[in-house]
């Protein structure tokens, strides 16, 4: 089937696939990569040439691990083993290719490379060491961290869980943590302009599991279906030319958690740079394979908001400006440019989605005209001190007109009495 331009290959057989090949199931050519750089995870990207040199740090991880914990590397074999056909069923591709002893063996260096990973960035043990050039060389951290969260670099959580529990080390507490409080712990630390919030362990993989820690609980449960007939709303100059104030949420800790209420915009702060858009866009990348379900739309529904809001410069330097979008990138025609590739020809239903009663609330508010009337009075005599000294000055001079006149007629009359 086709919706605004992405083609969705459907494949009954594969319905029960979470781990999509995004290039196989969105033919939206937005130019964003969706290939690792630097490490694969999982078998989608496995043995590429580019991507080899990490295989033995990865390697490294697993002999730290297991020298560690004390565990054989053949009992977590023997264990995925059973777990095979479940793990091969989560993917878009069936891998035929590979043998069953590869497959495990991926699944399991790469599986305990993620979960090393993330006790090193969640300080499980200590300070990271400087001599380890995955975390001392930044660029090489950078790429490192935006590689494992793409969409097609991901493990099954189940896979993870039952790893972590078996390679656990039972010092320093951590026998008590659960894997999603780690995962979010990690992220945490690694990305503090997001507040990631445990939410009991139930995505199914690690970018699904970051997905629904960043959605609070207002926007989880889709409102009442609704037809609206408004599948956007106007940009930043619009809005305000409409009477609408856009102002930071105070205090929230929900980057997508947006409201309208008495013809205010109230979004909160948002810290754009080279790790959390990655991250957004791999979001909205999950969500639009996971077509079948459109009740989990939440970062689409976002961006496609942002993107409304922002149709130009001026649009981006005001947000900047009223401190709701902080911009890391060089230049805000950056952001722009982005915001609208990676949003271009997505999908999902505007009558389900978490925002549809702000769109059709604001959508209302702009049909007012005399909120319109009175935008416009207070943008030209009250935008800047000068056009109101000026327009107080004519207020004055008027009044001063006034009641010069009507002292005079009074006059004129009393004098004739």
């Amino acid at each position: 089937m086709v919706h605004q331009g992405i083609e969705v290959r459907y494949r009954p057989s594969r319905c029960r696939s979470s781990i999509f090949n995004v290039s196989s199931v969105l033919e939206n050519d937005n130019r964003m990569s969706h290939k690792p750089q630097l490490i694969s995870i999982g078998p989608y990207h496995h043995g590429r040439d580019h991507l080899r040199g990490m295989e033995e740090h990865k390697r490294r991880y697993l002999d730290n691990l297991l020298r560690r914990v004390g565990v054989e590397e053949e009992n977590l074999l023997s264990e995925v083993r059973i777990m095979e056909q479940d793990i091969r069923d989560c993917y878009w591709s069936q891998f035929n290719n590979m043998t069953s002893d590869d497959f495990i063996r991926m699944l399991v260096v790469d599986g305990c490379f993620v979960i090393e990973y993330l006790r090193i960035c969640g300080g499980v043990y200590g300070p990271r060491l400087s001599s380890d050039p995955l975390f001392a060389i930044l660029p090489i951290s950078g790429f490192l961290f935006r590689d494992m969260m793409l969409a097609e670099n991901q493990l099954p959580l189940n896979l993870l869980e039952r790893l972590y529990n078996m390679t656990k080390a039972w010092e320093g507490g951590e026998n008590s943590t659960t894997l999603s409080a780690l995962v979010v712990e990690a992220l945490n630390c690694r990305l503090s302009s997001l507040n990631f919030v445990e939410q009991g362990g139930n995505g199914i993989h690690l970018l699904d599991l970051l997905r629904k820690s960043l959605i609070p609980t207002s926007c989880k449960k889709p409102p009442e279906r609704k037809y609206t007939e408004i599948h956007s709303i106007p940009s930043i100059r619009v809005l305000r030319l409409a009477g609408i104030q856009i102002r930071l949420k105070e205090g929230s800790k929900n980057v997508i958690d947006v409201e309208f209420e008495k013809g205010k915009l109230l979004i909160p702060k948002l810290v754009l740079d080279d790790l959390t858009f990655p991250l957004f866009r791999n979001f909205l990348c999950m969500e639009q394979c996971n077509w079948y379900n459109n009740d989990e739309t939440q970062f689409t529904t976002y961006l496609v908001f942002l993107g409304c809001l922002i149709r130009t410069e001026k649009d981006m330097e005001y947000l900047c400006k009223k401190g709701i979008i902080v911009n890391d990138f060089s230049t805000n025609s950056v952001v722009v440019t982005l915001i609208h590739e990676i949003t271009a020809g997505v999908t999902f239903n505007i009558d389900c989605c978490y925002l549809s009663g702000l769109f059709s609330d604001v959508k209302k508010y702009c049909e007012k005209w005399w909120h319109t009337q009175f935008a416009t009075f207070k943008q030209t005599y009250f935008s800047t001190p000068w056009t109101f000294i000026s327009a107080m000055a004519a207020f004055i001079i008027l009044a001063i007109t006034i009641i010069s006149t009507v002292f005079t007629i009074l006059t004129y009359y009393y004098r004739d009495k």
